[in-house]
Formats: C-alpha cells, sequence, structure tokens
C-alpha cells in the first residue's frame, strides 16, 4: 500500500487527538477526584452509582423528616409540661380550698384562679410551631379547640305526642325554645300533661331519657336537673315569643302571674301561651364549653419502608377525653369554679378524683410522646448508619485512585509528547518538501 502525506498526516493527527483525550480525561480525573465523570467511562458503574444516589438522596430526606418530627415532639412536649404544671396548681387550689378552714371569700378568690387557668389550657390546646396548630391532627392549619356559644335551639320532638289531634295542629316555631348553658349530658324535657305555663306538667332526664325526676310544673323557663340524677350543671330552657323574647318578661305575660307558685288561679289558659301537649320533648344535644375541631387522624413519619409512626397529640385526647373514663377538662374545671363561687365544699372534695385523671390523661400522652421520641431517633441512626454505607459504596465505585491516576498522567503526558515530537518529524514542515 502506497503511504501518502495523506495518509500520514490522519495518522498522526488521529494518535495526537487519542493521546490528548487520555491526557484530558486523566487530568479531570485528578481534578473531580472521580474515575466515572461521564456514563461512558464506566456504563454499569455509571448505573450502579447513579442508583445509589438516589437511595442516599432518598434517605437524607427521610432523616430531613425524622429531625422535623423529632423537633414537633418537643416543642409539643414542652406544652405538655406547661399543661401539666396548670392542672397540678388547679390540684393545689381545689385540695386547699375543700378544708373546713376555707370560707366564702376564699373561694371566690380561688374561682377566679381557676379560670385563670381554665383560659390558659386553651391557648395551650391551640398552641403552635411557626404557623402550625400542635395538636389539630393533620388539620395543622386550624385551631384545635373553640369556644362553644352557650345558647342553643332546642329540638322539638312531636312523635311521643299523646293526643293525635293536637299532634296534627302543633307548630314547633311557635314554643321558641332555647337551651342556656354547657353541659355533656343529654337533657330531655318531656311534658307529662298538657297545658300552658303553670297547668302543664313536665319531667326531666339527664340521660337521654333513661330516667326521669318528679314531675313539675311548666314555667317560661326551667332548670335542667334531675335531682335523683346527675350533679346540675346550672343548664337551663328558655322560651320566647315569635320575636324571640323571652317570656318571662312582665309586658309578655299577666302581671300577677306567679311562677314560683305550683298553683295558677283566675286566669284565661289562653292569656297564658300556647299548649304544650302531653308527649312532646325538648331534647338538649350536648353542648360542652370547648369543643375540638381539628382532625382526630393523625400526623405520622416513616421510620422505615412500609413502616410509619404517629407523631402528633390530638387536643381531644389531651384535654377533652375520649374515652369513657377520661375526663373533659374544661367542664370540670367550669364545675369546680361554679362550686367554689357557690361555697360549696362537698364537690370540691367529690371533683379531686377527676382532677386526678385528668392529670393521668396528661401524663399518658407526655409517655406516648417520649416513646416515640425514642423510636424516632433510634430510626435516625439507623438512616445515618445506612446513609454511611452508602456513601462508601459509592465511594468504592465512582472515586479514583489518585495515586494510580498520578501515574497515569505522567504516562500520558510522556506520550502526548513523544506523539507531537515524532509527528512533527514525520510530517513534512514546507509545501516544497511535500510536492518534491
Amino acid at each position: 500500500m502506497r503511504v501518502t502525506e495523506t495518509i500520514k498526516r490522519d495518522q498522526v493527527l488521529g494518535n495526537i487527538q487519542r493521546n490528548a483525550q487520555k491526557l484530558q480525561d486523566l487530568q479531570l480525573e485528578m481534578a473531580t477526584g472521580q474515575r466515572i465523570n461521564k456514563p461512558s467511562d464506566d456504563p454499569l458503574g455509571a448505573t450502579m452509582a447513579q442508583d445509589i444516589v438516589t437511595n442516599i438522596s432518598k434517605q437524607r430526606q427521610r432523616l430531613a423528616n425524622l429531625a422535623d418530627s423529632i423537633s414537633w415532639l418537643e416543642r409539643s412536649e414542652i406544652e405538655l409540661i406547661k399543661i401539666n404544671e396548670f392542672l397540678d396548681k388547679a390540684k393545689t387550689l381545689v385540695m386547699s380550698q375543700s378544708t373546713s378552714s376555707a370560707n366564702e371569700d376564699t373561694r371566690n378568690a380561688t374561682a377566679g384562679e381557676i379560670k385563670d387557668i381554665r383560659d390558659a389550657l386553651f391557648d395551650a390546646g391551640n398552641a403552635r410551631s411557626g404557623k402550625l396548630y400542635l395538636f389539630s391532627g393533620i388539620k395543622s392549619l386550624t385551631p384545635a379547640i373553640k369556644h362553644n356559644h352557650i345558647l342553643q335551639p332546642a329540638k322539638v320532638e312531636t312523635e311521643k305526642i299523646v293526643q293525635s289531634d293536637i299532634r296534627d295542629l302543633v307548630d314547633v316555631t311557635q314554643f321558641q325554645a332555647q337551651f342556656e348553658g354547657f353541659s355533656n349530658n343529654p337533657y330531655v324535657l318531656r311534658i307529662t300533661e298538657s297545658g300552658p305555663w303553670g297547668r302543664a306538667r313536665y319531667q326531666i332526664s339527664d340521660d337521654g331519657g333513661q330516667n326521669w325526676g318528679p314531675e313539675l310544673s311548666l314555667r317560661p323557663v326551667v332548670d335542667m336537673i334531675n335531682p335523683s340524677g346527675k350533679e346540675s350543671d346550672q343548664v337551663k330552657l328558655k322560651f320566647s315569643d315569635d320575636r324571640g323574647e323571652l317570656q318571662n318578661k312582665v309586658n309578655l305575660l299577666p302581671d300577677a302571674f306567679d311562677f314560683s307558685s305550683e298553683k295558677v288561679e283566675a286566669f284565661d289558659i289562653s292569656e297564658l301561651g300556647p299548649v304544650f301537649p302531653e308527649g312532646m320533648e325538648f331534647v338538649f344535644t350536648p353542648n360542652p364549653p370547648i369543643s375540638f375541631i381539628g382532625s382526630p387522624q393523625k400526623k405520622e413519619t416513616l421510620i422505615a419502608d412500609g413502616i410509619t409512626v404517629p407523631v402528633t397529640v390530638t387536643a381531644n385526647e389531651l384535654l377533652l377525653g375520649e374515652g369513657e373514663i377520661e375526663v373533659d377538662t374544661f367542664s370540670l374545671l367550669m364545675s369546680l369554679e361554679r362550686a367554689l363561687e357557690t361555697n360549696d365544699g362537698s364537690v370540691l372534695a367529690e371533683k379531686l378524683q377527676e382532677l386526678e385523671l385528668a392529670l393521668e390523661q396528661v401524663l399518658k400522652q407526655r409517655a406516648f410522646i417520649g416513646n416515640t421520641m425514642r423510636d424516632l431517633q433510634e430510626a435516625q441512626q439507623k438512616q445515618e448508619v445506612q446513609i454511611f454505607d452508602q456513601e462508601r459504596r459509592l465511594s468504592e465505585i465512582r472515586d479514583a485512585d489518585l495515586a494510580e491516576s498520578a501515574l497515569h498522567l505522567k504516562t500520558a503526558e510522556l506520550n502526548n509528547r513523544v506523539s507531537l515530537d515524532a509527528g512533527s518529524r514525520l510530517i513534512q514542515p514546507s509545501l516544497t518538501d511535500f510536492l518534491r
């Protein structure tokens, strides 16, 4: 084969280009400290390295989530400690006022302190970390608890009315009945004898209609209490006219009508307002002073593949009680406040046990937070170990041996110089020499 100048030139340039490329690759390897800088350097190694990088990124995010959850629990624990201190203070105050040495003045003063504790507990129940509410479950952008209105319309039941002709004519809107007060008791007022106020008779149940109190004469304002049942929560049933005004005002009923008397005489029945038919019921929907408006569903965090743990405490289980033996702390404090204002020492002594349950309720959630924090810290340590192992494996696949790379770089530099020197001798230096 005839070797022309073109062939020699192409051969020389090709050798120079390969040597220069090798030198550039080695310089890049030395600069980055990695032997794989593009997939073509090691296709299999590049694939394995990318998988490891993806896993490390996922584990770093999981580690960051764990750190956030631990911070969230630490913030929650601070609030639980404050709540525990408030209830301890309430317990101390109640114990001091349940003794014979207490008097009306000291109990009235203590009632104000109990109210302050109730307000502080409300603020603690709506505590936030930044813009997020701690005890609202997954609804962390909304408050956990809210104040309820003291008034609510009474639900009027007509199904049990005895006289069918009256039942067909009854217009429940004419009674304009509403309840005033806070209670978790399902009160029911049942008309047992038809008639207007003063003539109609009624009974009250504080357990949804299972047990009933004595028969009494119906008044425009009724205290909802069964003397043989639960403790009074001072709920009242009030009736009003079609303008929404309470019927116990003087200008709406005969002036001489005596609402405290069991007898009503010398009055036209029609003047005393609507007739209440036998069997009609006025139902009170339980209305606690504070309601939970967050979500019972708790925020969760991933501690391992397919394994999550809840990292929130809800105000419902912390302060309002979910089970039968648990306590609505706000209702309890309100009843203690009433007992102190009325100088009722016996109620104070009875409520001490409920205060103990309220404290246990908080301690239970503190134990939950402590156990959860321990689990998250263990998961955090495992994640750190896994990340370290993955990074070590990635280094084995991707990182260069700098001593070996330096030796190869020196060799490549020598090869590049030799190829340039040989090329300069092989290629003719002038056009004249080329034409000869």
